[in-house]
């Protein structure tokens, strides 16, 4: 009596028990990985927005000066409905290049030290800002990589986009006014690039307000210039 009450005990779990402790075990394992992949995109955000504060403060240094090469554009106010002229610039970043629409942003950015390229290429830079001229390094030249389609100084360093689901690209919108007054916008997107991100304007408003810029013109990326 007694060894079969002790073959009876040291029987092992049943199919059903089996189970449901793999399912508890797959839950908690999906509820452990969904946490990791959270904190690590978290991170990545936070890199990203302290990069692009960097951008942020370098323009906000830089004295433009009043003939500003940037792009003419009008803008209505949604709510006042009160129209304004700016020239515009833009800082645009994603996961492989950083474009400079213009000589005053690439400097701006070269004299902050957030890319780098020669000396002389930086001098030369400086007097297309003065003379409104456009110079292109050659390619190599430092972080210098290559001259867009639209005139983009375009350079490739740490500074590039490292979300992978938030977002994939990002801009910091420059406008000056008639005036000389400076003022920033900023967007970014988490979709292919397309004739504009009218549908992705929740990640621009999300970008911007992290970038402490919410509230200011959100111009989405590639609504003035689809490349």
């Amino acid at each position: 009596m007694i060894d079969n009450i002790k073959k009876n005990s040291n029987k092992g779990f049943s199919l059903v028990e089996l189970i449901i402790a793999i399912a508890i075990m797959a839950i908690l394992a999906t509820a452990v990985t969904v946490s990791v992949i959270r904190y690590m995109e978290n991170a990545r955000q936070t890199m990203d927005i302290n990069n692009a504060k960097l951008i942020k403060d370098a323009v906000t240094a830089h004295t433009f000066p009043g003939d500003f090469q940037g792009e003419t554009v009008n803008y209505t106010d949604p709510e006042t409905h009160e129209s304004e002229t700016f020239k515009r610039g833009w800082v645009y970043v994603d996961k492989t290049e950083i474009r400079c629409s213009n000589p005053s942003l690439a400097l701006a950015l070269i004299d902050a030290g957030l890319v780098h390229v020669s000396n002389a290429s930086a001098a030369k830079i400086a007097e297309c800002e003065i003379d409104g001229t456009l110079w292109f390094p050659n390619p190599g030249d430092g972080d210098f990589i290559r001259k867009s389609n639209i005139n983009e100084y375009v350079f490739s360093n740490k500074l590039t986009v490292k979300a992978r689901t938030t977002w994939n690209t990002y801009q910091i919108d420059v406008y000056v006014d008639n005036s000389g007054e400076l003022s920033l916008g900023a967007s970014a997107s988490n979709t292919i690039r397309t004739n504009g991100h009218e549908k992705d304007r929740e990640t621009a408003m999300l970008f911007a307000e992290k970038l402490g810029l919410d509230g200011s013109r959100i111009t989405p990326i590639g609504m003035q210039n689809n490349n």
